[in-house]
């Protein structure tokens, strides 16, 4: 009997609860919640920073009310990456949260180790680069190190010790998105750490799965004519039907919203990828180029046929420079001749920026007209209004601040008509977390599973 894998998260801030369904209607045997980006991460920083008992997404906290009372009476598993830069937090916060609601002999199991800020030093003195992926600069050259996080893409192996340890949920930091998908296949089947073809079918299926609404309808261009907008605020979630070879069926909760067809699987699995014959994660290598794609029924897309290859001696390791802080405004500017206003504006707006040497970047752009494709398409020649989008950074807060108070004093003095949206001067600024994106050797990095009962 297959195997089945429920999705029911692929972002921070993502429905959780409909996890509730495909675990209440007897769907499921596993259920898996995919939170971090480097954005996440980046958030996740900034709340660290202000309570060090953070730093993990308040996903898992719903998580825990709402949906491990249900899944842990029907012994279904959770396993999420929500524990972000504390992972033994958020699992401290799951335990108490199952102790007031009386979930005897609940086992909570944390996956750490991915993170390595504390280590930079010492993996740098045994011989690691650090280099950006993209420059070769290497880490020890660069002008700016305030490095604030520094996160190992983890594989499934700690995930998977936890679950054949017994744990009714699992909370990760950084673990690569597909991998949380694949321990507990290998987990439940028993796969081979060398069995590539099978390990590689296993993350496929978690490529597949991780963005929960996107594999069933939602963000599809090629269904665009032919999806139901009205039921797209309550898509039901992904679930792989898992079979010991490897092979799977991709559906979707039953009696819901969406669809999954060949063309939002296709989406699916080409989405984030830059070489389909080497589609490289921590536990494998995959080949997307060998396998094969049936629709089987109605919402069951059927794929066999999944190569892989050895892992890589390396992992990924994505670090977060702090760059600054940043403030924007948006202006809008209206006809007639708002094309010269514009101009005006911002040679105006220029004046202001350039007696504030704090002030190390201005970018200008039109929402609605260049904010998305650049210079691809020609501006339109009299526009009726023009939104502005003027974004700009410094080193220090107060210099924004004070940019922002100096700005605002034009306004009856500014271009004709010439208007700010109250909203982003109220705004604060933003800290400028830049990726610095480099490769570590796998020795240096041995993750560590922790537990609490219940």
């Amino acid at each position: 009997m297959a195997y089945r894998i429920g999705s029911a998260q692929g972002f921070y801030g993502d429905d959780v609860l409909r996890a509730l369904p495909m675990i209440m209607g007897g769907h499921v045997d596993v259920v898996c919640f995919e939170a971090l980006s480097e954005l996440t991460l980046a958030i996740l920083q900034k709340d660290k920073l202000a309570n060090p008992k953070r730093g993990y997404t308040f996903d898992v906290k719903l998580i825990a009310q709402k949906i491990l009372p249900e899944a842990f009476k029907r012994k279904i598993p959770l396993i999420t990456n929500g524990g972000g830069l504390n992972p033994q937090a958020a699992a401290e916060m799951v335990r108490e949260t199952a102790a007031q609601m009386g979930l005897a002999g609940l086992k909570v199991a944390a996956v750490s180790g991915d993170e390595v800020l504390p280590r930079l030093a010492e993996l740098q003195a045994a011989g690691e680069a650090l280099a950006h992926l993209e420059t070769g600069e290497k880490l020890a050259d660069s002008a700016n190190q305030n490095i604030v996080t520094a996160n190992v893409y983890l594989g499934a192996a700690p995930i998977v010790e936890a679950l054949q340890n017994g744990a009714d949920i699992v909370i990760t930091g950084r673990v690569a998105d597909p991998c949380l998908y694949l321990a507990p296949l290998i987990a439940h089947y028993g796969w081979a750490w060398d069995d590539w073809n099978r390990l590689a079918a296993g993350i496929v299926c978690g490529h597949l799965l991780e963005c929960t609404g996107q594999v069933v309808g939602g963000n599809s261009l090629a269904l665009i004519h032919e999806i139901d907008a009205a039921g797209l605020p309550n898509l039901g979630y992904p679930i792989a039907h898992v079979d010991a070879d490897g092979s799977f069926i991709v559906s979707k909760t039953p009696d819901t919203s969406g669809c999954v067809t060949l063309a939002t699987v296709k989406e699916q699995l080409l989405y984030e990828v830059h070489d389909p014959a080497n589609y490289i994660t921590p536990d494998v290598i995959a080949d997307f180029t060998t396998l094969r794609l049936a629709q089987v029924a109605d919402d069951q897309v059927r794929v066999t046929g999944v190569t892989g290859k050895p892992r890589t001696a390396t992992l990924k390791l994505n670090m977060g420079r702090l760059e600054g802080f940043m403030r924007e405004l948006i202006f809008t500017i209206g006809w007639p001749e708002a094309w010269r206003k514009v101009e005006q504006m911002k040679t105006m707006l220029n004046v202001f920026f350039s007696r504030m040497p704090g002030i190390t970047r201005v970018e200008y752009s039109y929402l609605g007209a260049n904010s998305l494709y650049g210079s691809v398409a020609a501006l339109p020649e009299d526009p009726l209004e023009v939104l502005v989008r003027v974004a700009f950074t410094a080193d220090d807060q107060e210099t924004l601040k004070n940019a922002v108070r100096q700005i605002m004093t034009t306004g009856l003095s500014g271009p004709a008509g010439m208007s700010v949206s109250g909203t982003t001067v109220g705004a604060e600024p933003r800290y400028v977390i830049g990726l610095w994106p480099t490769l570590i050797q796998r020795e240096h990095i041995t993750p560590a599973v922790e537990y609490w009962s219940v």
